[in-house]
């Protein structure tokens, strides 16, 4: 058997300073089996190539936990400096990276590993999952509501529509329990039609089809920006 993973990080808006997170996916003979997305930190310690280690040894964490020591596996990420460390080819100069890259080291010994440098168009998917990571920690950090994680997560999993009028705040959102069913979200006005932002949401002036609408619009600002 063959196990294939894709790694990625990023620090936004700022590299150091900024806000790390990693996404990392893996194949089994051409099958997901698992992926992930996560922040690292916020600040002085937040670096693309902290993100870029952390995603490695996430997916690495992953797999011993769940029985695929042993297997042929394959780490890739379009990081040269990471994959190019973690293979040999490079020395290993920053203090701050040493740790990262000794536990890396540590966790890959359980493996029949390779460490492979690829483009970042063949890295996609990982890539996309850690913007989804940064994406989801601002709007969490911008609502001031901890509470919300529970429903970040459900958000996450919604496919978002703009609706096609003039009101530009306005979207539909499907139910996640009811097939067929949409709800009118109205950004500006925070606002939802459903039912649980009635009797509950407008406690926390969120439910999450508005969050999932925050995401989406959150998500549009930052790729047209980058």
């Amino acid at each position: 058997m063959a196990v294939i993973v894709y790694c990625d990080g990023l620090c936004e808006p700022r590299n150091p300073g900024g806000t790390a997170a990693y996404g990392w996916v893996a194949y089994l003979n051409g099958e997901k089996i698992h992926e992930e997305c996560a922040v690292v930190c916020t600040g002085p310690g937040a670096t693309n190539n902290v993100a870029e280690y952390s995603a490695v040894i996430a997916a690495l964490k992953w797999l011993a936990a769940n029985g695929y020591t042993g297997e042929k596996t394959t780490v890739r990420s379009d990081s040269q400096l990471c994959i190019y460390q973690l293979d040999g080819s490079y020395a290993v100069r920053s203090e701050r990276i040493r740790p990262l890259y000794e536990k890396a080291k540590r966790l890959a010994k359980k493996f029949q590993i390779v460490f492979e440098w690829v483009p970042r168009e063949q890295n996609e998917e990982a890539d996309a999952l850690s913007r989804k990571a940064y994406v989801e920690s601002r709007i969490v950090r911008a609502s001031g509501n901890p509470a919300l994680t529970e429903r970040e997560r459900k958000a996450r999993e919604l496919a978002v529509r703009v609706l096609p009028t003039a009101v530009k705040s306005r979207y539909r959102v499907p139910s996640q329990s009811e097939e067929g069913v949409f709800y009118l979200v109205d950004l500006e006005e925070n606002f939802c039609d459903c039912m649980d932002f009635i009797w509950r949401g407008e406690k926390v002036g969120v439910c999450k089809h508005i969050l999932a609408a925050r995401m989406y619009r959150e998500s549009k600002k930052i790729a047209a920006a980058s």
